[in-house]
C-alpha cells in the first residue's frame, strides 16, 4: 500500500496497540494464484513456528486485520492476511485460498491453521470440506452451506439490508446468466452501519471503525460483479458436510446480522470431529473491536486442536 493508505489503516483500525509497532512488524509476502501475483500481509517468526492464514469478509482489505494478526503473531505464530477478495465468486476464492496455503506449505511448512470471517469464512469452510491444506479452522460470521434454504432464511428479512436481499436476490438470479459481470454495489445487500454493536463500550469503538474508517476507506471494495454476489446464495458445498475432517471452531456473535440459531444448527450437524462453538458478547466486528480477546480465543483453539508438536512450537513463542 502507498504511504497515505498505510497511515489511514494505522489511524483507523488499530485499537489497542501502538500502530508503529504493528507496521514495523509487517513484511509482505507474494504468492501466485492463477495468472495473478498477489500479496499477503505477513508477520513472520520463521519456518520453525506454525502458521495462521487470516481471511477477511466482503469489501475489506488485509490491513483492517493488521492488529488482530499482530496479536496472534505475539503468541508465537507466523500470521498472513489474504488480499481483499475483489468481487470473486466463492469457488474462485476457494482456489485462491488453496493457492495461498500451498505457498505457505512450501515456504513455512504444513502446520497452518486458518481464521476467517464472512466471505473469507465461506471460502475457507468450503476448502476445508474439499480436504484443503489446513490443520485447524476458526470461523466468525461464517460458515454457511450457501445453497440451503436454511441459509437464505437466515439472511433474508423484513428490514434494512436483509429486506433488500430478500427482494433483490431472486431478481438478480434471473439476470446473472445474461449479465454475469454486471457491477453491483455492496450497499445493495450489505450495510456496514447496520452491523455496529448496539451496546457500549463496543458501540463507540465500532462507530469509529465503520463511520470514520470503512465508509471513507479508499481501498475498500465498493462493487462486486453479479456472479460473485449470487454465489453467496447458490454455491453448493464441494462435498457433504459429513466429509469435514478439520478441527473447527465457530465464533458466534450474539448480535450478529445472521441469527445465532443458524450457526448453532449447522454446528450440531457437523460430523464427530474436534469442534467447539463459542458465543461472544458482540456483533460482527467483535474480532476487530476486541483484538486481544479475539487473538487469545483463536490462538487458544489452535493450540488445543493442532497436533501436539505443532501446538508446542506455538507455545514456545508465548
Amino acid at each position: 500500500m502507498r504511504s497515505k493508505e498505510r497511515l489511514y489503516w494505522q489511524e483507523h483500525y488499530v485499537i489497542e496497540t501502538d500502530p508503529r509497532e504493528v507496521a514495523g512488524a509487517i513484511k509482505p509476502l507474494v504468492f501466485a494464484s492463477g495468472n495473478e501475483r498477489l500479496s499477503l500481509v505477513a508477520f513472520e517468526h520463521g519456518s520453525a513456528r506454525p502458521n495462521i492464514l487470516v481471511s477477511q469478509g466482503s469489501g475489506g482489505h488485509a490491513y483492517i486485520f493488521a492488529e488482530l494478526a499482530y496479536r496472534m503473531h505475539l503468541q508465537g505464530y507466523n500470521v498472513f492476511i489474504m488480499p481483499k477478495h475483489g468481487g470473486r465468486t466463492v469457488l474462485e476464492l476457494v482456489r485462491r485460498h488453496a493457492d495461498a496455503l500451498e505457498q505457505l506449505a512450501q515456504r513455512f511448512g504444513e502446520r497452518t491453521s486458518v481464521f476467517a470471517e464472512g466471505l473469507g469464512g465461506y471460502a475457507a469452510f468450503y476448502l476445508a470440506l474439499a480436504g484443503g491444506r489446513m490443520q485447524s479452522l476458526a470461523l466468525q460470521n461464517a460458515p454457511a452451506l450457501l445453497d440451503e434454504e436454511q441459509w437464505r432464511a437466515a439472511i433474508f428479512g423484513t428490514q434494512g439490508a436483509a429486506a433488500r436481499r430478500k427482494v433483490f436476490m431472486p431478481i438478480l438470479g434471473l439476470l446473472v446468466r445474461a449479465f454475469p459481470n454486471l457491477p453491483l454495489p455492496l450497499s445493495t445487500y450489505l450495510d456496514f452501519g447496520e452491523l455496529i454493536d448496539t451496546y457500549e463500550p463496543s458501540r463507540s469503538v465500532e462507530e469509529r471503525l465503520v463511520n470514520d474508517g470503512y465508509r471513507k476507506d479508499p481501498d475498500f471494495d465498493r462493487w462486486y460483479r453479479l456472479s460473485a454476489v449470487l454465489s453467496l446464495v447458490t454455491t453448493p458445498p464441494p462435498r457433504p458436510l459429513a466429509a469435514l475432517r478439520t478441527p473447527t471452531l465457530f465464533i458466534v456473535a450474539r448480535r450478529g446480522f445472521i441469527p445465532p440459531s443458524y450457526f448453532r444448527d449447522l454446528y450440531e450437524r457437523l460430523p464427530p470431529i474436534s469442534k467447539q462453538l463459542t458465543e461472544v458478547d458482540g456483533s460482527v466486528y467483535w474480532m476487530l473491536s476486541h483484538p486481544s480477546e479475539a487473538a487469545a480465543l483463536i490462538c487458544g483453539w489452535f493450540a488445543r486442536s493442532l497436533p501436539v508438536e505443532t501446538a508446542s512450537a506455538a507455545s514456545a513463542g508465548m
